[in-house]
């Protein structure tokens, strides 16, 4: 069974490279265009994995991962945090620090998929 992943990126470009990148992979991907299209659809579905951009309209990245978190038993098993700011500043966030993994843009499609993969591992031995 291939694990489902929920990518919300308001960015078109990055949006469709991340996606082809994980359906290529064998991930089944749905994805969100903003932060409140997110939400909506992690309320619909468990995901084993939401990637979430940080600045996004309706509702930012931290939000959303705080909002995810609340969710509770239907919270996504692994969450990664996508920025394009300096990590020194996304660090001062608190909400941040509820992912499991922070990530800058632009990233390689084997850079993501390698740390994507790791998390799956790790997901996976603590289950």
């Amino acid at each position: 069974m291939s694990e489902s992943v929920l990518l919300v990126e308001d960015n078109a470009l990055v949006l469709a490279q991340l996606n082809q990148t994980l359906t290529t992979a064998g991930y089944q991907v749905t994805t969100a265009v903003n932060g409140l299209d997110g939400y909506n659809k992690a309320q619909q579905h468990r995901f084993d994995l939401c990637i979430v951009d940080h600045l996004m309209p309706l509702m930012n990245g931290p939000q959303l991962v705080k909002n995810l978190i609340a969710l509770g038993d239907h919270a996504p098993s692994s969450i990664i945090f996508l920025t394009t700011q300096d990590l020194k500043l996304v660090n001062q966030i608190s909400e941040v620090h509820l992912a499991d993994k922070v990530l800058t843009k632009p990233i390689s499609n084997t850079e993501f998929l390698a740390e994507v993969s790791k998390l799956k591992e790790y997901s996976s031995e603590v289950a």
